[in-house]
Formats: C-alpha cells, sequence, structure tokens
C-alpha cells in the first residue's frame, strides 16, 4: 500500500497529507455499504420517479428494480472501493484487488485530501452529477493507465477496468445502466487528457476543475472547449402540464442523456453526431393520481406526461434532431401519444396519454 501510495504521488503531482486508513470487509458488508450510500443519493420517493420516467423514455424495461441492480452490482463485482463519506480504503475478503485497481481508488483517496469527493458527483442522473463523477473518476483511470504503463501488473489493464466499471458481472445489466456505468470512466479520462494538454501536462486545470469550477453539464465533458471557454447552457422553458397533473421532477436534459435516448434507434456514433449541437435542455415528468397507482404498472403511460426541449447550435441542428427524436418516437408502445416539434434551433417533444395534450404542451 505504501508503495503505491508513492507512486500514485509522483503520478498525480500531489502528497499524501494523512494516511489513508483501510478496512477488509466482506462481499455481505460491502452490498450493505454501497446500499446504503444509495439509499441516501436516491430515497425511495426519489428513485419510483427515476424508474417511471426511465421505463416510460424505454430505457429501463419494465420490472425492472435499480436498487436491485445496484445490489447485484455491489455483490458481484467490487473488489475494492475509497468511500469518501468514510474517508477510508474499503477492500473485499478475497476479491483479489491488483496493483492498478488500488493505484485507481488511492487517486480518488489523495483527491479527496485536497477537494470535497463527496459533493462531486452527489445525487443521481442530474446532468451535473453525471459530468462531475466523469471528472473524478476520469483522473482515476488516467493515473491508472499510466501506472499500469509504468509498472505492469499480472492483471490486464482491461480486466481493472472491467471490475471499476462493474458490467460484467452474472447479472446482466439493462443496456442504458451500463452505459451510465461506464461514461464516468472512458469520457471522464479523455476529458482530463484534453485539461492536461491544454494547460502544457500539468494538473493546474484539472485542479481548477475539482476544486472551484467543476464541469455542470456532460456537454463540457464530451467537449472539453466549453469548459476551457467557461461556456454556460441556454436556459430552456418548459410549458407546464397544469391540473390535474403533478410534477414529479424536472431537471437539465444534457447532451450525454440525449445521446442515450437516441442511441438504440440511431445507433451510437449517429446519436453522438445528433447531439453535438447541443447549447441546453430541459425535462419534466407529470403525474395525475398517485405513484404508483394500482392497476397501472410502471410505465404508467395513461397517467404520465413527459415534455423535453432541447436548444441546439442552430436550424439544420434542430431540424436533424426533430428527425431522430420522431424515429425514437416509433419504437414507443403502440397507443403512446408523441408529439415533436421543431422551432428553429429548439426542438421540443411531449409523450402523453393522448395527442391534444401532447400537441399543446410543444406548441
Amino acid at each position: 500500500m505504501r508503495l503505491i501510495e508513492r507512486r500514485v504521488e509522483a503520478l498525480r503531482g500531489l502528497r499524501f497529507r494523512r494516511p489513508v486508513p483501510v478496512a477488509v470487509v466482506s462481499v455481505a458488508q460491502a452490498r450493505r455499504e454501497g446500499l446504503a450510500d444509495f439509499d441516501r443519493g436516491q430515497p425511495a420517493t426519489q428513485r419510483r420517479v427515476g424508474e417511471e420516467l426511465l421505463k416510460l423514455l424505454g430505457l429501463l424495461p419494465p420490472g425492472s428494480d435499480l436498487r436491485g441492480i445496484e445490489g447485484s452490482v455491489y455483490g458481484e463485482q467490487v473488489a475494492g472501493y475509497y468511500d469518501p463519506r468514510r474517508k477510508r480504503l474499503a477492500l473485499v475478503r478475497g476479491a483479489g484487488v491488483d496493483d492498478v485497481t488500488l493505484a485507481h481508488e488511492l487517486t480518488h483517496a489523495l483527491e479527496d485530501q485536497y477537494a470535497d469527493l463527496e459533493k462531486l458527483g452527489a445525487g443521481g442522473g442530474d446532468d451535473a452529477s453525471t459530468a462531475q463523477q466523469a471528472l473524478v473518476e476520469g483522473s482515476a483511470t488516467y493515473v491508472m493507465d499510466r501506472y499500469a504503463a509504468r509498472w505492469p501488473s499480472r492483471a490486464p489493464l482491461g480486466d481493472a477496468l472491467a471490475g471499476m466499471t462493474q458490467v460484467t458481472g452474472a447479472t446482466p445489466l439493462p443496456q442504458y445502466v451500463a452505459r451510465t456505468l461506464v461514461f464516468p470512466y472512458f469520457q471522464g479520462e479523455a476529458f482530463v487528457r484534453a485539461l492536461l494538454s491544454a494547460g502544457g501536462g500539468g494538473w493546474t486545470l484539472v485542479n481548477v476543475a475539482e476544486r472551484a469550477r467543476p464541469p455542470r453539464t456532460t456537454a463540457e465533458i464530451l467537449q472539453p472547449s466549453r469548459w476551457l471557454r467557461a461556456q454556460q447552457p441556454v436556459r430552456v422553458a418548459l410549458r407546464s402540464a397544469g391540473a390535474p397533473w403533478r410534477r414529479l421532477t424536472a431537471s437539465t436534459l444534457g447532451e450525454e442523456d440525449l445521446a442515450a435516448l437516441l442511441t438504440p434507434s440511431t445507433g451510437a456514433g449517429a446519436a453522438r453526431a445528433l447531439t453535438g449541437g447541443w447549447r441546453g435542455g430541459r425535462y419534466a415528468l407529470w403525474r395525475r393520481g398517485p405513484l404508483p397507482a394500482a392497476g397501472c404498472p410502471a410505465p404508467c403511460r395513461a397517467r404520465d406526461v413527459l415534455v423535453l426541449a432541447v436548444r441546439m447550435r442552430d436550424a439544420s441542428a434542430a431540424r436533424a434532431l426533430g428527425a431522430a427524436l420522431r424515429a425514437w418516437s416509433l419504437r414507443l408502445p403502440a397507443g403512446t401519444a408523441t408529439v415533436v416539434r421543431v422551432d428553429g434551433a429548439t426542438v421540443s417533444a411531449a409523450v402523453a396519454p393522448d395527442r391534444a395534450l401532447a400537441a399543446r404542451l410543444t406548441r
């Protein structure tokens, strides 16, 4: 551990201010701690709303349970992890953690002594949280890659990455869930590399991002020049569904969210090209009656209204996105009313129980 700490210090350009406590935990304890952190970040009501939204969009299969998925990930894949709340490194008994994985987790521990990692990336699927999680994981992944190149381990780097991204367990993960697990590591590392390059190879810009100006959107992760220019997203307004509908949730619809939505119908490369002109986005989920509703399992399309709007860089990009969203809407179950409208550089869409309501919300 001490040897790996010294190597990580040299690669990251920081010194540990204090020793990192290490705890050896059982698989069951790792699962309990992982679920406890998940529950703190997503209380039951918030989790039900998130599941309703993802199922309505077709990103999560009906009957899926996010908490159960989280439990399977921690029960099958995690060998070691840094806990920023407890300020300790936990190693799972019998998991056989390798040096490069330890280098990754010790990078988290080192950076946490200079920046508050518990605040960075906290929360659920909010675009800012995803972006900040990508910054944190990208930095540690970059250090891990350099560590593996300089001090090769008997365990292949690919195995370490697969373990940390947690997508290779015995329990198959929904495609969207696997995507959200992978994004912070691979796209985050590309973002960190761009900041290192812009900073002449030094860590100054990464330090600024972690301590003073964290990214607010996944567009900054995917297009680092946006962060370098401090380019802020455009504010986008949504129409209200009005009574008797009540708003369950509303947040930023980021570039990565939009790409994830389109990928099943367009393919990954086309989705990235279509969403590269993102300048701002917003969504809201409205409900008529209780959640959950007896006799209407998620997604309860008869009681849900989803509204989203995206501002693109120009009218041409908006038209292309509008066409892709119409193609996406054709994949939704029969009987779902969807309206997509393009107005200049803005694209709006609504999913509602009837077409008249969807049309009103995109007018």
